[in-house]
């Protein structure tokens, strides 16, 4: 499969500028996660085989602590700085062993191409056409492929129809056993 090389950047500007909108998701899918080792490898490898991207535990800066390394639904691995991760997510795990999202919206964009980027971890990340890119900021970009995307991302005001009253939904808890 040929990937386009882009600077990432430029192609959500010109997304943007052509008309693309930028449109806000929350993530409502329940994660495995752990903290890593300094210096352990992480490579993302979707269910179809693609290897999206590889990653290195660090010790966050901020924190002092290790990167965590996290497990979606649909088993795909990735690296979350500390202090992202727990920004992001209920540290305190559950009785299964996952950890619960917490973080606002993030704005993200549908992409028709296949695409091969530099990821804000500097290293080279691949994204099918059909996937996201998820926009927290020009030198914050990375991508999500379309089925992982779907499985741990809704509108953001469908998420919070879902989580009202700070309760995990009983169609969340179907969404995460269905699978």
């Amino acid at each position: 499969m040929a990937f386009k090389e882009v600077d990432v950047e430029d192609y959500v500007s010109e997304m943007v500028e052509n008309g693309a909108d930028l449109k806000e998701y929350k993530k409502f899918a329940r994660v495995r996660a752990e903290q890593g080792r300094v210096g352990q490898e992480v490579i993302t490898q979707m269910k179809n085989g693609l290897v999206e991207t590889k990653n290195v535990v660090k010790e966050d800066p901020e924190t002092e602590e290790p990167d965590w390394i996290v497990t979606n639904p649909d088993g795909e691995q990735y690296i979350v700085p500390d202090k992202t991760f727990r920004k992001k997510y209920d540290v305190e795990k559950d009785a299964d062993g996952y950890h619960r999202p917490k973080g606002g919206p993030v704005k993200a964009v549908q992409i028709n191409e296949d695409i091969s980027f530099m990821a804000p971890w500097g290293e080279k990340m691949n994204i099918e056409k059909g996937g996201f890119l998820v926009v927290n900021g020009p030198k914050d970009i990375y991508g999500i492929q379309l089925d992982e995307f779907n499985n741990t991302y809704k509108p953001a005001q469908e998420v919070d129809r879902m989580f009202e009253g700070g309760k995990h939904s009983k169609s969340v808890d179907f969404e995460m056993n269905k699978r």
